[in-house]
């Protein structure tokens, strides 16, 4: 007979393996379907057929569109956003948690609900604040909007991350001359790498992802990101599907790259900053 505790393994795995399939399962299709040819791919019901898969959607979208360019949009405000956001975040969530003034507590929860208020309530103001400075279909325009968004939530977390950093670190380097500067710069980042890059990883997907605050400050245009540029696909008077599916599995390398690259530091990060001191 089988007893509990293999019973309770079989059932941890099979919910395992369920979820991974509902997850994955959208993903493997946006793949096989760019591989289709034009007549199965709108053929129904679906065809499972592996033959007569190929790159004629794939060459298309890189041949006759600015996929290219919509790429590298996404790169660099991707990147931009993310090291201001997180530089920025690192020394507001050190202060946070090294500081001790009155209102501390209230200005944290402060911070972690103006994360909860939803785009579409702020865009609008916000676009208008930047096509006040004259930073309205900018790169940089748009980099200071995600900042916005993202860095309240960096800070809350990095602030956990910081104040599990045992105080005798600092101290010591406090007493062999370090700086302030210093000891934030070569002892403490150094220390919270993991939730670095787990809060860096968070901003990245958010301004890869984000689409509502591209399409009204970057508007149209070759300035466009990713998302707004993936939805031109779909946005004429006949959605070209093929062309869609194959710019979408594109998009995912770059972000799945990224994972597998630094895979190891986001685990011990999340780890690290789930529970709060």
């Amino acid at each position: 007979m089988i007893g509990r505790p293999m019973l309770g393994k079989i059932g941890a795995w099979s919910v395992a393996v369920a979820l991974s399939v509902f997850a994955i399962f959208p993903l493997a299709w946006i793949v096989f379907s760019s591989l289709k040819s034009y007549a199965d791919l709108y053929r129904f019901p679906p065809t499972y057929s592996l033959q007569n898969l190929g790159f004629a959607f794939y060459e298309k979208v890189l041949t006759t569109t600015p996929f290219a360019s919509f790429m590298l949009n996404s790169i660099v405000v991707g990147f931009a956003s993310t090291a201001l956001g997180v530089a920025a975040a690192s020394m507001a969530g050190y202060s946070l948690a090294r500081m001790r003034f009155r209102g501390r507590g209230l200005l944290l929860k402060s911070v972690l609900l103006a994360y909860m208020f939803p785009q579409i309530l702020i865009v609008i103001p916000l676009f208008a604040a930047i096509a006040k400075i004259g930073l309205a279909n900018t790169y940089l325009g748009l980099v200071l909007a995600y900042i916005t968004y993202s860095f309240p939530f960096a800070t809350w977390m990095l602030t956990a991350y910081f104040e599990k950093i045992p105080l005798e670190i600092e101290e010591a380097g406090r007493i062999d001359g370090a700086s302030n500067f210093m000891v934030f710069r070569r002892l403490v980042l150094p220390l919270a790498a993991p939730g670095i890059v787990t809060v860096a990883i968070f901003c990245f997907i958010n301004a890869w992802n984000e689409f509502l605050y591209a399409l009204v400050i970057l508007g149209g245009g070759e300035r466009r990101t990713l998302p707004v540029g993936l939805y031109s696909f779909v946005g004429g008077e006949f959605a070209q599907w093929g062309e869609m599916m194959a710019a979408t599995a594109m998009t995912m390398i770059p972000t799945l790259l990224l994972f597998l690259a630094i895979q190891k530091r986001l685990a011990g990060g999340l780890t690290a900053g789930a529970v709060r001191g």
